[in-house]
């Protein structure tokens, strides 16, 4: 019986620079499809930036006409136009005042639940302004006594 031994498809050198080439291409696949994925997230950031700019959502109400004051009293205003002064969005329910390590003021503010949080005296204006705090407000830890303390 004369069997001929059939040579396999790959050696072990070949399967080993394919599986080389195969890492490296999805390697190449992954970081396109990262750059490109970043690309368009920056692209609607772009266009958000974009829209809010040309439709802002925060309205401020037009001052009448000088036609509308004259009507309204016979007066009129020339080119006096009073501008608005910015209100505060919400206010803050402030319970205390104190001072950190650094000497700087910390407001103890009240939430709607009811929970204590430690807010930097500089971020108070402003997230009464409907802007983010610099600092991150922290939540007041209070401990309690149990039965057997």
């Amino acid at each position: 019986m004369n069997q001929t031994k059939t040579k396999p498809l790959l050696n072990r050198k070949e399967t080993q620079t394919a599986l080389s080439t195969v890492k490296i291409i999805t390697t190449a696949g992954a970081i396109s499809m990262t750059v490109a994925g970043w690309g368009l997230l920056a692209l609607i950031d772009a266009r958000n930036n974009a829209n809010a700019q040309a439709n802002p959502s925060v309205a401020i109400a037009a001052p009448p006409s000088d036609s509308a004051v004259q009507a309204s009293n016979g007066v009129s205003t020339g080119d006096s136009i009073p501008t608005p002064t910015p209100q505060p969005v919400n206010k803050l329910d402030i319970v205390q005042w104190v001072q950190d390590n650094a000497g700087d003021s910390v407001a103890v503010v009240r939430d709607n639940r009811g929970s204590l949080w430690y807010v930097m005296g500089s971020d108070v204006p402003r997230i009464e302004q409907g802007q983010q705090p610099q600092f991150q407000p922290q939540l007041v830890r209070t401990t309690t006594r149990s039965r057997a303390s």
